[in-house]
């Protein structure tokens, strides 16, 4: 007897792809139903089963030998007892024509408990990893397994009345990629394809997936269905993109330095090396790679049993730093120092090896040196006295001037207080304030020599700070005790001189005041209008110079006067002077705090006198009142004197002739002494403005 096998024993059918019309079974099948084979292929294939629901399909679904991500279904047979069954599914091509080869495992003897007759059963898929979805290009869902509803959280009938799955199932950004590959391979009329996309749950949330597609074409090449194994890769996707990005940032990392960074194999080739050898030498990264480490070195500078020793030292040594001529790609030749260490490199031992260009920090190394010297020099040959000390204001160096200034040696004061050692007892509280003081801070002060003499000398507090923190102070000591006696008699005799001075000028004005005295006396015997005026004004002029000599007197300051109160006061006097003649002028003042020396201030009294009597003589004819704006303002070193009244304008005085009075000649020869430039208004009233310089002593 001939022995059976698979698949003489099992029920097979072959079916259409969509519709499961049955287009050919196996022998078992026909002894099965007791049909045959051109009956049974008239049907399909839901005529002939039934699903299993209830308890029985739950015990079924539980057992090890069933599988859990496909339903459970009942074969009718009109002759024999009905079989309990699951489906395997491949999808085939049968006679040119998409089809489903479906292959009946019997479970009935689960129901029995009899294990060992089970002739056939689902493949192992026990917890089956990959969702099957088999899909129309319109988006209508042919097969959807319980694995995608347990990775989608959407069940099969959900999407029934629904041609935009796919539109539910891949995120948006995702949605169009995945139909352009889609288009794109079946244009190619290629067969299968993946893609790793993003999806999204029922829930809302977003998972990444691997699809792996294969697409079935008719007889005509037109897209029947595409069956799709998917599966969840979002843990996968998720540790490539934090590996990544750690390899990246290390990647990053490694091209930012700027120093070159490069490993060597034991033939001191290099393996790979990163960006900082554009910025030291020159070249790319690749032009170096694979090349002699002795590409690099200045010619003849290579030492080929150094680079042994180095490998051998690197072998119980952790680091190892040394300085090498090298070259860049211009043929520049430059000192660069090589910090080396030992690493492995895809399992191969290798040196590391960083790279700088030293020579500017040699060179300002060098220079430093120099520098260093130089201030070593300066510090021992500057006549100042030096202290530098501590924190603690203890003595640390002192150079020649301080000895020679106090006579104190640094072995004797090494390590002692400074100003315990020079500050005089009551100064000392004072002295080391300035010691502890975070600001450069000097001042004029007694000091005690060794011998015990006291000193007058200039001190600087002077802290050096590192980053806000005092890490030393310096002490310059000027020697001024001979300077203050020199100073000490030049005050004397200025004193003197200055008291003299100001006796000077309370002369001067005595005598001005007997000279107006002798005018105003003469004044009061002459009958004659005209000269007892030109009595008058001449009094008044003199008035006004007599004044300036009473302000310096007065002020400790004998070289200049202060404009605003000698004006006001002047002002007042004139009007003083001018009561009887009825008209009341109202004057305003707009004075800066200016002071000027005597050659200046004369002047401009002398042109505040003079345009104020012209105005009280012939401004206001016929008026009891008027007014006068005086103004005095400095601007950049230039100086503003304006007197302007609002009385009838030079134009209308009834007196004017083509003859100059007097006190124009006057006004306009005191503004050539003030070298000023003189400018005359007279629109509603009279303006005189005068320009000069400020002079200084």
């Amino acid at each position: 007897m001939v022995e059976k096998g698979f698949f003489e024993t099992q029920c097979l059918f072959v079916c259409d792809q969509i519709t499961l019309e049955i287009l050919d079974v196996n022998e078992a099948t026909v002894q099965f139903f007791g049909e045959s084979k051109a009956i049974i292929k008239k049907k399909y294939l839901h005529e002939l089963v039934t699903e299993v629901t209830g308890d029985l399909a739950d015990e079924l679904k539980v057992h090890e030998k069933s599988s859990t991500f496909d339903k459970v279904w009942r074969l009718h047979s009109n002759t024999k007892k009905d079989r309990i069954i699951q489906f395997s599914t491949q999808i085939i091509n049968y006679l040119n024509r998409p089809a489903k080869l479906l292959i009946a495992h019997d479970l009935t003897p689960l129901l029995y408990g009899v294990k060992d007759d089970i002739i056939s059963a689902p493949i192992g898929f026990q917890g089956f990893p990959l969702a099957e979805i088999e899909w129309k290009y319109s988006g209508e869902i042919v097969r959807w397994s319980d694995k995608a509803s347990e990775l989608f959280l959407w069940e099969k009938e959900e999407f029934k009345s629904n041609k935009l799955v796919l539109e539910h199932l891949i995120y948006k950004d995702d949605y169009e990629l995945f139909l352009n590959t889609f288009e794109r391979l079946t244009k190619e009329k290629q067969e299968s394809f993946s893609l790793i996309i993003r999806n999204i749950t029922k829930s809302g949330v977003v998972i990444y997936t691997e699809w792996y597609n294969s697409i079935l074409y008719d007889k005509n090449g037109k897209i029947v269905s595409v069956y799709s194994l998917i599966a969840n890769v979002t843990d996968r996707v998720i540790s490539f993109r934090e590996s990544e990005k750690s390899m990246r940032s290390y990647r990053d990392l490694f091209n930012s330095m700027s120093e070159a960074i490069y490993l060597l194999d034991h033939d001191n080739n290099i393996l790979v090396a990163n960006n900082g050898v554009k910025s030291t030498y020159g070249y790319e990264p690749d032009q170096i790679i694979s090349k002699n480490q002795s590409f690099l070195r200045a010619p003849g500078k290579f030492d080929t049993e150094k680079m042994t020793r180095i490998w051998e030292i690197a072998e119980y040594q952790e680091a190892q730093k040394l300085e090498v001529w090298s070259k860049k790609a211009n043929g520049e030749v430059f000192l660069s120092e090589m910090l080396v260490n030992q690493g492995s490199y895809f399992g191969q031992n290798v040196l590391i090896i960083i790279e700088r260009d030293i020579s500017d920090r040699k060179y300002t190394e060098e220079e430093l040196a120099k520098r260093d010297k130089y201030f070593t020099e300066l510090f021992n040959t500057t006549p100042l006295a030096i202290v530098m000390v501590n924190v603690h204001n203890e003595v640390e160096t002192v150079n020649h001037g301080f000895e020679a200034l106090f006579g104190y040696d640094l072995d004797e004061i090494y390590g002692l207080e400074i100003d315990k050692i020079l500050a005089p007892l009551p100064d000392y509280d004072e002295a080391l304030r300035m010691s502890n003081s975070m600001m450069v801070e000097f001042k004029q002060v007694k000091r005690i020599a060794k011998t015990g003499k006291l000193l007058d000398v200039i001190v600087y507090s002077i802290p050096i700070l590192i980053e806000g923190k005092v890490q030393a102070k310096f002490g310059l000591y000027v020697d001024i005790t001979e300077r203050e006696k020199s100073e000490e008699t030049i005050r004397t005799s200025l004193k003197e001189k200055e008291l003299l001075l100001a006796e000077v000028h309370h002369r001067v004005k005595n005598n001005l005041a007997v000279i107006s005295g002798l005018l105003e006396l003469q004044s009061l015997s002459v009958d004659d209008l005209k000269v007892n005026r030109a009595l008058k004004d001449s009094r008044l002029r003199i008035q006004s110079i007599a004044l300036v000599h009473e302000k310096l007197y007065q002020n400790e300051n004998l070289s200049e006067i202060e404009m605003d109160p000698y004006i006001h006061e002047l002002v007042e006097s004139l009007k003083n002077s001018f009561k009887s003649d009825l008209i009341n002028i109202h004057f305003n003042f707009d004075i800066d705090p200016i002071s000027l020396i005597i050659t200046q201030a004369i002047p401009c009294g002398l042109l505040v006198n003079e345009i104020i009597t012209n105005s009280y003589k012939h401004a206001f004819n016929d008026r009891k009142e008027g007014k006068v704006d005086i103004s005095l303002r400095i601007e950049k070193g230039v100086i503003t004197l304006s007197i302007k009244d609002d009385g009838v304008g030079l134009e209308n005085l009834k007196h004017t002739s083509s003859k100059p009075s007097l006190g124009m000649k006057l006004i306009r020869t005191i503004s050539r002494q003030l070298k000023s430039n003189m400018e005359i208004k007279s629109k509603d009233g009279t303006e005189f403005i005068f320009f000069f310089d400020k002079a200084y002593i």
